[in-house]
């Protein structure tokens, strides 16, 4: 296998025999964004569209086949309603709350 890793001011090439283990940073994938002469290029260039004949390709069976869907029952949800602001409502609506989170 043969790695280069860029540094500040050179290229590190490393060639290591397989198997090897191989870690990188988050910043491998950083894609590299266009400068606006290349964005406006692009709407010159032709766009070749190829048809299925045309690169011999052909429709296979599907190698997994759908038997069934089951959808799980959906719960009737619980509604409390507090009708009054007093202390002692406010209580048993923590106890309420208390005892559905346990």
């Amino acid at each position: 296998m043969r790695v280069e890793r860029t540094l500040e001011e050179e290229v590190e090439i490393l060639e290591l025999p397989l198997p090897a283990v191989l870690c990188v940073t988050s910043d491998i994938n950083a894609p590299k964004i266009p400068s606006m002469k290349a964005i406006l290029g692009v709407g010159k260039k032709p766009v070749t569209q190829w048809k299925a004949d045309d690169i011999s390709w052909q429709r296979t069976e599907p190698h997994t086949e759908l038997t069934q869907i089951h959808v799980p029952p959906q719960a009737e949800r619980k509604h409390i309603v507090l009708e009054s602001d007093s202390p002692e409502a406010i209580a048993e609506q923590a106890e309420h709350l208390k005892k559905a989170l346990n």
